[in-house]
């Protein structure tokens, strides 16, 4: 009998807690602590970084007061990253080449996500995986939706994905997001993956700005293309009030 006890009840109860414990640690890290975790740059396209600094729509963001930027990994401590499918499985040179460029406004509900798609995500035509692509949008409206909700943290109750075009591999994209809808333990989310915006300090961007402006929009319209839409309900079960106090989602 004390044999099957310690069996079926100790050794499992063991084994959970010390899991269990191991797993929470990490997340009590204080916001101040998890900022100074990002990336470091020699694990990135830094060249692709170099160049959306210089862009006139990054710069607008960053100087705006209205939105808080940071990078994707400051929100994941470092010893859950390589079990985090966009910091562990799809990050890294070939893949998702650089960390995230995360633009946050809090006060309207939306963000803005910057990504960079090697080539090794993309199938026998040069194309992201789009399944690689459902994933970005679940895990970037379901972020943008989380604050929302009664105790920050929800799961997706249904996500409804419109793929336009194809997105070359090789390229940079923007992931646009806002919350829609709000009530209770429900929120609404839409998004859209576009390319980025034209940029008029580039020498290519000023030609296209000038003839933009030459001719009527239905002859040329220099704007994002965009490659899926998509919106997303994102709900909070009733039993995440009785662990709230645990931060491990």
């Amino acid at each position: 009998m004390s044999g099957k006890i310690s069996r079926y009840v100790i050794l499992p109860l063991t084994g959970f807690t010390l899991g269990f414990g191991y797993f929470v640690k990490p997340w009590h890290l204080d916001e101040s602590a998890l900022q100074t975790l990002h990336r470091p740059l020699q694990d990135q396209r830094t060249d692709v970084l170099d160049k959306l600094r210089a862009t006139e729509w990054v710069k607008k963001l960053k100087e705006s007061s209205d939105y808080m930027m940071h990078r994707q990994s400051e929100k994941i401590p470092v010893p859950h990253r390589d079990y985090h499918v966009g910091q562990g499985l799809l990050y890294g040179p070939t893949k998702l080449e650089i960390d995230p460029v995360v633009f946050t406004d809090n006060a309207q509900n939306k963000i803005h996500v910057i990504y960079h798609l090697g080539h090794n995500l993309g199938n026998e035509k040069n194309a992201v995986h789009k399944g690689v692509l459902s994933l970005l949008l679940d895990e970037a409206l379901c972020f943008c939706g989380f604050p929302t909700l009664p105790s920050k943290r929800g799961v997706t109750a249904s996500l409804d994905i419109s793929f336009q075009k194809d997105v070359p591999v090789n390229s940079t994209i923007v992931l646009n997001a806002q919350v829609i809808e709000t009530k209770g333990r429900k929120c609404i989310i839409t998004g859209t993956l576009e390319s980025p915006p034209l940029d008029p300090s580039t020498k290519l961007g000023s030609v296209k700005s000038l003839v933009a402006k030459s001719v009527p929009n239905w002859i040329y319209n220099p704007k994002p293309t965009v490659y899926a839409t998509a919106t997303c309900i994102l709900v909070e079960p009733k039993w995440f009030k009785y662990v709230s106090w645990i931060n491990i989602f």
